[in-house]
């Protein structure tokens, strides 16, 4: 039952290149629609994974952001992200169709002021899925993070244009009873606009690692016990855990009269050890022959910001 964070998308782990416009803004509304901005993205993935596991083949993948920057002193998102599989079912991958709906605030620490956190909650909902003891069509999330602004520490070394942002953020499912704590090493934006003579071109590259620990791979399922063939059913929680990688390398162009239009193409690497499922009572793991192992794929799109 995976997803992608907006990590990913979204969160987090989502490339947000830090390119500005080069055209003279409009004057800012005034009173409370001056604090509210909106983005977003329409993005074509050639694959659709979450925390390191295939989840579907080829997707539609739009978004959309409202944030309100003058909250206590931080900021308040609202944002929904959905995953549109552009192909039938095949091979193990059920192709379903899914929709996420999220909250999360963000700040400084008091007091320490290269260091942010993060809180949020998310809804994972899946349409194709018709809910049973054994489909859960839905599951919510929690998560907590901290980041930190790497500027001063990297002007103490000769580094200071160099800002790695790394951030670490824990996750709780409340349905699969999972959690996720998932590590942003490091993400850093190359403005390449003299190296290419083309001004508003920039090249983020990405990488994450992470653990996750499920105690119910199939969410709250209890069933019958099958006196018939002498086992319980689905009475036992399957159990999984595994620990993840991804690479992402984001190229995205921001022509000069556009204001608020990026174009972005990107190239991803994911990865995880998941080998064996851990099962119910009286069964041994089970090998994990589809959302295992290592995936290459590409996406591209448009992302705006009003």
């Amino acid at each position: 039952m995976n997803k992608t964070i907006l990590i990913a998308a979204l969160s987090s782990l989502t490339l947000l290149p830090s390119v500005h416009a080069q055209t003279a803004p409009a004057a800012a509304p005034s009173g409370v629609l001056s604090d509210l901005s909106v983005n977003g993205t329409m993005d074509m993935e050639s694959q659709y994974i979450f925390r390191g596991k295939k989840i579907t083949n080829a997707a539609f993948q739009p978004s959309v952001n409202v944030n309100w920057g003058n909250l206590g002193g931080g900021s308040a998102t609202a944002y929904a992200w959905t995953s549109q599989p552009l192909s039938a079912p095949a091979a193990g991958i059920e192709q379903n169709n899914e929709i996420d709906l999220g909250l999360k605030y963000d700040n400084t620490v008091p007091g320490i002021a290269a260091l942010g956190y993060e809180v949020g909650v998310q809804m994972y909902w899946y349409q194709d899925v018709e809910n049973g003891p054994v489909s859960p069509d839905r599951s919510y999330e929690f998560h907590v993070g901290v980041n930190y602004d790497t500027t001063d520490l990297m002007n103490s070394t000769g580094l200071g244009k160099y800002n790695l942002q790394p951030s670490l953020t824990y996750f709780h499912d409340v349905i699969l009873d999972s959690n996720t704590f998932q590590l942003q090493v490091a993400s850093y934006t190359f403005d390449l606009s003299d190296s290419v003579g083309l001004k508003g071109v920039s090249l983020t590259p990405t990488f994450t690692v992470g653990t996750t620990s499920l105690g119910r791979v199939l969410g709250d399922q209890a069933g019958p016990v099958n006196t018939a063939l002498g086992f319980p059913g689905f009475t036992h929680n399957w159990r999984n855990g595994y620990d993840y990688w991804e690479f992402d390398l984001e190229l995205d162009y921001k022509p000069n009269n556009s204001g608020t239009t990026t174009f972005f193409v990107g190239g991803h690497y994911a990865g995880n050890d998941d080998g064996t499922s851990g099962g119910p009572a009286l069964f041994a793991p089970n090998p994990q022959p589809f959302g295992s192992g290592d995936n290459l794929w590409f996406g591209f799109g448009i992302k705006f910001n009003q």
